[in-house]
């Protein structure tokens, strides 16, 4: 059960590793790792992710960060158990026709073939400076999932969990957010439909040892230009100081990004970098960030969780390691 964590004194936080010193951040994580070789075994047996978003444009760029995710997946010691799509899944006017050539094709079932389970962006949604099609876009990649149940493509609902390797004896809980609170999208009912399930939801008994969160919203974000999301800090944030949630994953903007938030359980990752113009960012004490394509890996067994973050053409450019105690390890490249 995901216990709540209210009374938690900063002496606890520090000994957990919840809290990070801006000493500690600011002493070299852009600056002393180099591109270097991914880590693709591990001595303990676990499961393998990919996280990708903003993806769907169907151009070169997609297409170079897919076939990377293809070769890199191959190298692992296992095969991959799902592949998180972080929303922005298709850019401009959807029709059926694109989920061939823009996803099943473009995602090669040589090594991805593995459930990709998406949440929404922005972008799927269709507004005045997409396609305009409204909600009627994200109602096309419901109804894809459900008339198409054999395809790798999940979306069981807009806000969902899933467990793996299975729900009778998970390793990984995800909990799956509808972040597109602006005009146009989620009804106002779905808003509140939304929070009440999110509430009941880390409530339940939890058999799981981790704990994340994928929506397509950064909560908080070096992004030069979009910053943090203050609707998200005011919604979500107080769950996140309470409840037992290793990650944050999210896209929507254009880059590479692993940050630690005082205070704050998860480690939030930002994976935008899946073929759409990449955003520029700025360099703060909380952690690491990259104006760069490309994708994270992670692994996770009973003790801890490893990330990478790699590049378009393969190289890993950060990674971390977190135990369940909440403590974060930078590795070196």
């Amino acid at each position: 059960m995901n216990t709540p964590r209210s009374s938690m004194t900063r002496r606890d936080a520090l000994k957990s590793g919840l809290i990070f010193s801006t000493g500690l951040l600011s002493a070299g994580w852009q600056s002393r790792l180099h591109a270097a070789e991914p880590q693709t075994s591990f001595s303990k047996k676990g499961l393998h992710f990919l996280a990708v978003g903003d993806y769907g444009t169907g151009k070169e760029a997609q297409k170079k960060v897919a076939a990377q995710m293809n070769q890199f997946a191959g190298t692992l010691d296992a095969p991959l158990s799902s592949v998180l799509a972080l929303g922005d899944n298709f850019y401009g006017m959807l029709d059926e026709a694109r989920f061939g050539p823009h996803f099943e094709q473009m995602y090669s079932k040589q090594h991805l073939d593995c459930p990709f389970y998406a949440c929404l962006g922005n972008h799927d949604y269709g507004p005045q400076y997409d396609s305009k099609q409204g909600r009627v876009k994200a109602d096309m990649q419901l109804d894809y999932a459900k008339k198409n149940p054999n395809s790798r493509w999940k979306m069981p609902a807009k806000w969902f969990a899933v467990e793996f390797p299975n729900p009778v004896t998970p390793l990984v809980k995800i909990i799956y957010l509808d972040g597109n609170f602006a005009e146009g999208a989620m009804t106002p009912q779905e808003k509140l439909g939304q929070k009440r399930w999110l509430d009941e939801e880390l409530k339940k008994e939890n058999k799981a040892k981790w704990t994340w969160v994928v929506t397509h919203f950064p909560m908080f974000s070096d992004d030069t230009k979009r910053k943090d999301n203050q609707g998200l800090i005011k919604n979500w944030g107080p769950l996140l100081k309470t409840n037992a949630i290793s990650l944050y994953l999210s896209g929507h903007d254009h880059n590479l990004q692993h940050l630690q938030v005082q205070d704050y359980q998860p480690s939030f990752l930002v994976s935008g970098g899946g073929g759409a113009t990449t955003y520029e960012t700025t360099a703060s004490a909380r952690g690491y960030s990259k104006q760069i394509f490309g994708f994270n890996h992670i692994h996770v067994d009973e003790q801890k969780i490893t990330v990478q973050l790699i590049d378009a053409d393969g190289k890993r450019l950060h990674a971390f390691e977190r135990d369940l105690g909440g403590k974060v390890k930078v590795l070196g490249a």
